[in-house]
């Protein structure tokens, strides 16, 4: 029986596919007025205006929610990403994300709902300065906790409600990938 050999040829072309990009970006900023027409022609001037104030409003959003949160923007999109992708809605996220660092803050305290929990599964919420860690890292390690083959079920959703109220269940999906996962996750959306 003949056989047949295929010889595969990889070749890297992002440099060249990225440098493309760029010129034509460059190109597409100095036509903006074309790039408005056919954009317009395409989706209507409407549309295109809705399309924008979209975009204004997402990036106002992640803005506000990083600012009252204390995580950084790119954090943020990373870990609603992360959510996303495990089942979370953004905005079930979000709530969770300020109790989560609200009660975190009790518990830095002394006191809160959370307090005993977070003593109990051995989370450090001081950094090396004496404050309070950031609630990236913070995350990060809750994750750890419940990715663990150690910690009962039971226990995991116990910890989730104490940390993130009702929707502590929901974040279980995503906190028991792992913080490499999460991570991961967050490196796709870049």
């Amino acid at each position: 029986m003949p056989s047949t050999t295929v010889e595969i040829l990889g070749r890297d072309k992002t440099k060249k596919a990225f440098s493309s990009v760029t010129k034509s970006m460059d190109r597409l900023k100095s036509s903006m007025g074309g790039l408005k027409g056919a954009v317009a022609g395409l989706i209507g001037g409407a549309g295109l205006g809705a399309l924008a104030l979209d975009l204004r409003n997402t990036a106002d959003q992640i803005g506000k929610v990083s600012a009252r949160l204390g995580v950084g923007s790119a954090d943020l999109q990373k870990f609603q990403f992360a959510a996303m992708k495990s089942g979370m809605d953004v905005r079930q996220f979000n709530i969770a994300l300020q109790r989560f660092t609200r009660r975190t803050s009790e518990a830095f305290h002394g006191t809160g709902e959370a307090k005993d929990a977070i003593a109990e599964f051995g989370i450090q919420l001081r950094d090396s300065n004496g404050q309070l860690r950031s609630n990236s890292d913070l995350l990060l390690e809750v994750a750890t906790i419940m990715a663990s083959d150690l910690t009962p079920q039971a226990d995991k959703v116990r910890l989730a409600f104490k940390l993130f109220d009702s929707e502590g269940v929901k974040m279980l999906n995503m906190l028991q990938l792992g913080p490499e996962a999460i991570k991961g996750m967050g490196r796709e959306l870049e």
